[in-house]
């Protein structure tokens, strides 16, 4: 599925918890964290036989619980302690959840997207339910409460195109070719289209086009197409995110930061990696961001981003054993991070599954 999802260009969020700051807590104690460099731990270990299966999608919901959601797509796994979890039955068949985001472990969203389209399932605490299915595949998902939720994509296949919002009730169409997204509030709503950026106060969109900010089209000159967006995340009205992808052949980049300052958009950095069109992006809580991509390799890499440079994150794994991570989350009301993703065995023969936390 992992591969099917790359061939399409399926995008995926987690994009649960974005504030940093704990509930009560000030700026200044929610950003006071220990130094680097990260260490990563494993919390969850599935063994399997092919690697291709993957956690493919993970949302902590809170500091011991959590989803974890394989590949395969027909079940989940509930985190139910520090180092504890519950297999659970998922209703779907045929496809995976692409994204995911919670408030708390009572409301839970996930888009289970197959070859016909997206089924969004919301967990209440009890049990998973199915409220609305899509003809397209969502790529992006923001929950502010059981009944405030924004769902991205949706209308067409790969890249998603529209965006919806959900009141409890009813649903409601606030764009037609929008993809991807991040909410701040019902009035502060960010999205993107190829090589604009597009925000939304409540009664219109207003676009901006970044395409200087991108990558110089591919070095073959004839590769078609243009240097995309694939992800933003706005932390604050004048703290906004955004990844923009090369076309470098054989397999693209390199890879963009763009940061909106509350006036204009600017380059943050550059690095020699690929976008693997996942719309995801975690604050570090520490003025960087964690970005689940890909390698010039094309296997998925971690990134790091702080202070206007990109690294590749050393995960756990010795040569020619590896850690590959497909998804991040961020623990709300801290600067823990869970990943998702596979670990190789018996010198890449194998692959065991894999839920790590850093922190």
């Amino acid at each position: 599925m992992r591969r099917l999802w790359a061939t399409i260009g399926i995008a995926s969020a987690v994009l649960a918890s974005a504030a940093c700051a704990a509930p009560g807590a000030t700026a200044s104690a929610a950003t006071t964290v220990p130094a680097y460099p990260p260490s990563w731990h494993d919390i969850l270990t599935v063994p399997n036989g092919t690697p291709s299966n993957t956690f493919e999608t993970v949302v902590a919901t809170g500091k011991t619980t959590g989803w974890a959601f394989p590949s395969n797509g027909e079940y989940a796994y509930q985190r139910t302690g520090a180092t504890t979890w519950k297999k659970v039955q998922f209703p779907g068949k045929g496809g995976g959840v692409a994204v995911a985001a919670a408030t708390s472990p009572t409301n839970v969203w996930a888009g289970y997207v197959g070859l016909h389209g997206t089924q969004v399932d919301r967990f209440n605490g009890k049990k998973w339910a199915a409220i609305r299915s899509f003809p397209g595949w969502v790529n992006g998902l923001s929950v502010l409460a059981s009944d405030d939720v924004w769902v991205f994509g949706g209308l067409s296949r790969a890249p998603g195109q529209g965006v919806f919002h959900y009141n409890g009730h009813t649903w409601t169409q606030v764009a037609k070719t929008l993809s991807g997204g991040s909410v701040l509030s019902d009035k502060d709503v960010w999205a993107y289209k190829g090589q604009t950026v597009a925000r939304f106060n409540g009664t219109k969109w207003t676009a901006t086009n970044v395409a200087k900010l991108l990558p110089a089209p591919g070095t073959m000159g004839h590769f078609p197409g243009k240097p995309y967006l694939t992800s933003v995340i706005a932390l604050s009205a004048s703290d906004v995110y955004a990844i923009g992808a090369g076309i470098d052949l054989p397999l693209g980049g390199p890879v963009v930061v763009l940061h909106y300052n509350g006036h204009t958009w600017s380059k943050a950095a550059e690095g020699d990696f690929i976008s693997p069109n996942r719309q995801q992006l975690i604050p570090d809580c520490k003025g960087g961001l964690w970005i689940p991509a890909a390698g010039p390799d094309g296997n998925p890499a971690l990134l790091h981003y702080f202070a206007g440079k990109l690294t590749r994150v050393t995960l756990p794994g010795t040569p020619p054993e590896f850690t590959m991570v497909d998804s991040v989350s961020r623990i709300p009301g801290t600067t823990a991070v869970l990943a998702g993703g596979f670990q190789s065995t018996a010198g890449g023969e194998t692959s065991t599954s894999v839920i790590l936390q850093y922190g």
